[in-house]
This record gives structure tokens, sequence and C-alpha cells, in this order.
């Protein structure tokens, strides 16, 4: 009877352990224009322009904003304290065409974690964003056409 109580407990273990996996794993699985944003919302927040740059639409309204670089210091102004991470909690839904290639809108929030300028502190004092943006799919890779980042 121990026995078959051992066997019962060892396969239910590793039946939730195979379903807790499998819905992480689900969980993680992210679609591209999600993952080119937070590249993108990343070198933002570390106020690498150049570096963002290369990942917007030529022409659209990411990169004209990018170019006024005092208005878009990402999160705040130039003496904003540096960014230490970020997480986006991001909804993804499809949006029409824009000349014949798909494009996704991104709507959400962004926990930005930040050192205040003249501070480092253990953990960071965390600042809310509000996040928008509009992606469109170049030559299979996806590129910010528009964004909006809004400090709460």
């Amino acid at each position: 009877m121990k026995r078959l109580s051992l066997v019962l407990a060892v396969a239910l273990t590793l039946a939730g352990g195979a379903y807790g996996r499998g819905w992480l794993d689900s969980e993680r699985e992210k679609h591209p224009a999600v993952e080119a944003f937070e590249a993108f919302y990343w070198k933002l927040q570390r106020r690498d322009l150049a570096a963002a740059s290369a990942l917007v639409e030529p022409g659209s309204e990411a990169e004209l904003a990018l170019s006024k670089q005092p208005d878009v210091a990402a999160a705040g102004s130039a003496g904003a304290g540096v960014t230490r991470g970020f997480a986006l909690e991001l909804r993804h839904e499809a949006d029409g065409e824009s000349s014949g290639r798909p494009v996704i809108r991104l709507s959400g929030e962004a926990t930005v974690t930040v050192d205040p300028a003249g501070y480092v502190s253990a953990f960071g004092v965390p600042e809310l964003h509000e996040v928008e943006a509009r992606l469109v799919e170049d030559g299979g890779r996806w590129r910010v056409s528009a964004f909006r980042d809004i400090r709460r």
C-alpha cells in the first residue's frame, strides 16, 4: 500500500510539474512585434537614441520624435535618473495595414526602475508609464512607426 501511495504521489507531482512548465512556456511566447518594441523601449530608456533610431520605420512619427532629442529623453528630463530596468505589460492587436504591410498596435503599462539623479539605491525607484505604440512589419522585421510614453 505504501508503495502504491508513493508511486501515485510521484506521478501526480511529475504531471503537475509538466503542466506548470507547459503553462509557463506558453506565457513566454511573445509576438515578434512585442519583442521588437521591448528592444526599442530599452534603448530609449537608456537614452541611446542612435540605437533606438535603428529600430524605427524611416520617415515615421517615431523617427521625427527621436530627432527631437530634448523632448524624447524618454522617461523624463535630462536630469532624470539612471534606468536600471523595466517591465512591460502589453496587449497587442492587429491594426490593419500600411502600404500593404501588417500593422500591430501595442498598449499597456511599463514599470521603469530608476536610480534618481544623485542617488544610488539597492533596488531603485519604480516609475509607472503608460505606453502605446504602432509597429509595421518591414521585410520580416518589426519597426516602430509611432510611440507614446507618458510618465504618471
